[in-house]
């Protein structure tokens, strides 16, 4: 007997998106799915396109108590065995549950099985970025180091990992995935992974994807919490300030990207301070920054690379000389997206400046034969 999945939908004044987030769950091609949708507190016309579906779907209506309350009212209703949480302005293709349930099912050590996922623009028609983090097994570490991301709605959970590890935390609703993420992989959950992108993710102008602040509280609030654990393992508890110092990068990166300059600045001295073996490692350096270029909705990445080299703090000794190396690993890390994406014509253009930027990448055998492919189409 194959297990049931509860699809949550919170939802709050995203009348225009929830019923393509809807449709697409009740699109699924595995049939034994429950959705609910949590409107909380929805001022628009999100009950009226509701009311459509009838018992199709599980409608909980409560006071405005953020996205993480409604998921949590959703996980409280919901009778399934495995969950997926997606938000209302996001989207599954039609085989995610299909591919992602026997997965989970075979192995009872995973916690959770995700896969790739893309970014696409407000209208849900074009793709802006593709994503495959390709990390499998037991990843606490690769989390708390920002090694590893994925969306909530990229992944399949076990009901039996809730149980275990509580429901998603009010107090930080900006950092709610990847405190979710941590806890299940601190329970001693390995996490599956599967190589397509079976999670759409919108992109829309003022989402909370976008309000850094709230998102730099929070994530620093998650950090907080769980290295104030007395009972953390030393190996983990070891982490510490390279967890502090890599989110700091992140946030530099998102400041200089928004055109806040002196916040960006804030946050790469305070990253530096936190992890000075960090601030001094070329290659995690280079990785950040081509990371961070290559993100949704970075439009002009070398004006990025451009902003954060011509506005570095004075602590800043190791960065300072890697500026034509940024922007050819920027285009490194391109070319192998793109071949990853299997469109070989979209890495060419950036091969040449990539060995232009990284000459040593000349002796990368699997650069090389990426720049084979290219050329030959």
């Amino acid at each position: 007997m194959m297990p049931r999945v509860s699809v949550i939908i919170p939802t709050y004044n995203h009348g225009r998106f929830v019923a393509q987030a809807v449709e697409s769950a009740l699109a699924q091609t595995y049939r034994d799915l429950q959705v609910i949708v949590v409107d909380d507190g929805s001022t628009d016309h999100t009950q009226a396109m509701l009311s459509g579906y009838g018992t199709r779907i599980h409608t909980i209506t409560q006071e405005n108590r953020g996205v993480s309350a409604a998921r949590n009212a959703g996980i409280l209703a919901a009778q399934g065995d495995y969950f997926v949480f997606l938000d209302a302005d996001d989207l599954l293709p039609a085989n995610k549950l299909a591919l992602q349930v026997p997965m989970l099912k075979a192995r009872p050590d995973w916690g959770l099985v995700y896969s790739g996922y893309q970014h696409v623009d407000e209208n849900g028609t074009r793709i802006l970025h593709e994503s495959r983090p390709n990390k499998q097994g037991y990843v606490l570490k690769d989390l708390l180091r920002r090694a590893l991301f994925f969306p909530l709605g990229a992944a399949l959970v076990r009901r039996a990992c809730l149980d275990r590890v509580g429901l998603f935390d009010e107090s930080c609703p900006a950092a709610a995935d990847v405190d979710m993420w941590t806890r299940i992989a601190r329970a001693g959950y390995a996490f599956g992974y599967v190589d397509q992108p079976l999670f759409q993710s919108r992109v829309v102008a003022g989402s909370m994807s976008t309000a850094h602040a709230h998102q730099a509280r929070d994530e620093f609030a998650r950090l907080d919490k769980f290295f104030a654990d007395p009972a953390l393992p030393d190996d983990v508890q070891a982490l510490e300030a390279e967890a502090y110092s890599a989110l700091h990068y992140e946030f530099a990166a998102k400041y200089y990207h928004a055109g806040e300059i002196e916040t960006g600045r804030h946050h790469l001295r305070m990253a530096i301070s936190a992890c000075p073996p960090l601030a001094s490692d070329e290659q995690w350096l280079l990785e950040w920054i081509a990371g961070y270029a290559l993100g949704p909705g970075v439009e002009q990445p070398h004006r990025l690379i451009d902003s954060i080299f011509d506005h570095l703090p004075p602590e800043a000794t190791t960065l300072r000389s890697l500026r034509r190396r940024a922007h050819g690993r920027y285009h490194v890390a391109a070319a192998f997206l793109a071949d990853q994406a299997h469109q070989p014509r979209q890495a060419r253009p950036h091969i040449l400046p990539a060995l232009k930027g990284e000459p040593a990448m000349v002796w990368n055998r699997g650069f090389m034969r990426l720049a084979l492919r290219s050329l030959l189409g």
